[in-house]
């Protein structure tokens, strides 16, 4: 049985993690081996702390984090070099140990670290990357030497072609979304109430409180709020409510296990600009309203929405009522239900894990 291991992070953000399980998922399907390895805690304390600090910077200090994407862009081979540093010998290790017959990587930190450590160590280990940004793909995917670079849409593989990436290399996947997510074979009908899913809809908490208290505004309308790990929003929601500040009307939830089912009875999803998200949301024919971003990567995001008529971008609670208000009663969400119900670039697992399975099948060929 031949081995993938797939290179991963387990708490900067939900896209890694969940690209991971998508393609692991798929490609034991197809019979293979599959090892995810968090590069993270394979760099000690350090690599730990970093991967630590995601959630803390990007909900309380997101200008920090602007600051610290923003260097990376500008010294990214700097920040690699750091990567090979104090990945070079454990993932060695890792490697020597579990003897993959191909690599990937879903996470823009581990790129060209890791194919410089194939390269001085003569390992002829195939090595691939998912690039998992929509619009705005940071610099740090961008690996000259990798086999195969799966891309998220097809805006991102002419950029790379303009930067002069072999076209041979690049295959547009999509993204890879976790197969539980179901494409409805027909668009969302709203019959009597509209069913709204709210996840995460800021990096701000006031703005999170907002556009809760906001939205609740609307009649008829089934309202959840998904706080995920952000305990903090979780605990001042819920005491919002407590407090009578907020109605008792809208459903406040913490970190979930039934995202699938919350999203099939969904027609609109209110979200931040996360790729992994906003892709789940129209894969299930929900209309998208994009209400917040990372700053970063995450700024353009919301093109992919408003582009295809997924839906609407709106980052200002005070407007967001008469927003989705209008857009009910002007028929608009049912068109973006329409357009969902045939949206592109999330079926990204199976196209990777079927061209992954090509490629070392060929391999076994030429051999």
């Amino acid at each position: 049985m031949k081995k993938i291991m797939i290179l991963m992070a387990d708490r900067t953000g939900t896209g890694h993690k969940s690209s991971a399980n998508a393609i692991e998922k798929r490609l034991k399907m197809m019979g293979y081996e599959v090892k995810q390895v968090n590069c993270f805690k394979l760099m000690g304390k350090a690599g730990r702390r970093l991967e630590n600090c995601y959630i803390p910077l990007t909900t309380k200090h997101p200008y920090i984090w602007k600051v610290g994407y923003t260097i990376s862009q500008m010294f990214t081979n700097t920040l690699h070099s750091i990567m090979y540093k104090h990945l070079k010998k454990t993932l060695l290790n890792e490697l020597q140990d579990y003897k993959p017959d191909l690599i990937i990587s879903v996470h823009g930190m581990f790129t060209k670290a890791v194919s410089k450590l194939l390269r001085v160590n003569n390992l002829k280990i195939p090595f691939m990357i998912n690039a998992i940004d929509l619009i705005n793909s940071p610099k740090v995917w961008r690996d000259k030497n990798a086999d195969i670079m799966f891309l998220p849409t097809e805006k991102i593989k002419e950029q790379y072609i303009k930067l002069g990436f072999d076209e041979k290399k690049l295959v547009v996947s999509g993204f890879p979304i976790r197969e539980d997510i179901i494409r409805p074979t027909v668009p969302k009908q709203i019959t009597d109430k509209v069913n709204i899913l709210m996840v995460n809809t800021s990096v701000n908490l006031k703005k999170n409180i907002k556009f809760a208290k906001e939205i609740t505004k609307l009649d008829n309308a089934n309202i959840k709020f998904v706080c995920g790990r952000d305990e903090k929003l979780y605990t001042r929601l819920l005491k919002e409510q407590e407090e009578n500040k907020l109605p008792s009307t809208i459903k406040i939830l913490g970190f979930v296990t039934n995202m699938n089912e919350l999203l099939s009875e969904c027609h609109i999803l209110l979200t931040k600009a996360g790729p992994n998200m906003i892709l789940e949301g129209t894969r299930n024919g929900s209309a998208v309203i994009v209400t917040g971003h990372i700053p970063g990567q995450e700024a353009k995001n919301y093109q992919y929405i408003t582009e295809n008529e997924y839906g609407l971008k709106c980052e200002n609670p005070k407007k967001i009522y008469a927003l989705v208000k209008n857009a009910i009663e002007s028929g608009k969400i049912n068109e973006f239900l329409t357009n969902a119900a045939h949206s592109k670039y999330n079926d990204g697992a199976i196209i990777i894990a079927t061209v992954i399975d090509n490629y070392l099948k060929s391999d076994e060929i030429k051999a």
